[in-house]
């Protein structure tokens, strides 16, 4: 089951809580009695190693090679 943050708009009270997705949200907060409001954060992804770049994977054809091949003879 998931756990959101809940923060609370009156006296910043921070809560995380286990729901399932189908429940009601809590909508007091327990402290004051103020309204909660979910929080939502950036999700963390980070791309390593090859291949999520075009760099990375597109081939020279060997027409090209021998071409710059030939320029630096000249």
């Amino acid at each position: 089951m998931p756990i959101f943050e809940f923060v609370c708009i009156n006296c910043n009270e921070k809560y995380e809580i286990i729901t399932t997705l189908g429940d009601e949200p809590p909508k007091v907060c327990l402290k004051c009695g103020g309204t909660l409001k979910k929080v939502f954060h950036p999700v963390g992804i980070v791309f390593k190693g090859s291949g999520f770049y075009t760099t990375d994977y597109k081939k020279k054809s060997e027409k090209t090679d021998n071409e710059d091949k030939n320029k630096g003879e000249k």
